[in-house]
């Protein structure tokens, strides 16, 4: 028994059942083979950081507020990530976050939401938060609590890093998009000043 194979020049062939049950067996192993180096291979880690100037306008933020550029109505933007994963619609894991402030003695906790498209909940300083919004959730990839703020010096920094339970925060990129976006949110009652400066750097393992 055998299969007729038709090869250029008009030339046929007999190829048996077994060279052919031999040439699936190969390619069942040339697709295991790519499978299991796509599993093993060893991702890249890089690092994104945004920074926004918080409006400095004399109000302390209550605990639940966002922390964002302004507090002019809907006015405030989303935190942006850009090129987080090595082309569109890649996948990665948050495997650590840092934020950073220029003012010392800070000992609020930050919150921080993750989207993989622009969210349209309330961004304004100052604001109370509610998000995710249904509209949103299909976008939210999680949230991420920092340890408390604490100073050193002449600035307040705070660390979530890889053993938490909020990390690592597994994610695929939109089909259209290399990008994520944050939502901030105090989890207490602070004030800040007119020089005050918010960054927030997220590491990102690349697959």
């Amino acid at each position: 028994m055998g299969t007729e194979i038709k090869r250029p020049g008009g030339g046929v062939e007999l190829e048996t059942d077994e060279a052919l049950a031999s040439e699936d067996t190969l390619n069942e192993m040339r697709k295991r083979l790519d499978t299991i180096e796509a599993q093993t291979r060893r991702p890249t880690l890089i690092s994104v950081r945004t920074k926004k100037d918080i409006e400095a306008n004399g109000n302390a933020h209550a605990a639940g507020d966002v922390i964002s550029e302004t507090d002019t109505a809907s006015s405030g933007t989303a935190w942006h990530f850009e090129n987080v994963v090595s082309a569109n619609g890649e996948w990665g894991e948050i495997y650590k976050v840092i934020a950073e402030t220029e003012v010392e003695s800070q000992t609020h906790r930050l919150a921080l939401q993750l989207y993989t498209k622009t969210p349209t909940c309330e961004l304004d300083d100052n604001a109370a938060a509610a998000s995710p919004t249904p509209a949103d959730s299909p976008y939210f990839i999680g949230e991420i609590v920092l340890d408390a703020l604490k100073s050193r010096g002449d600035n307040s920094y705070a660390v979530a890093v890889p053993g938490s339970k909020y990390l690592p925060l597994p994610f695929i990129c939109e089909a259209n998009s290399r990008d994520l976006w944050g939502v901030v949110v105090t989890l207490d009652a602070t004030t800040h000043t007119a020089t005050e400066y918010l960054a927030v750097e997220i590491f990102i393992r690349q697959y």
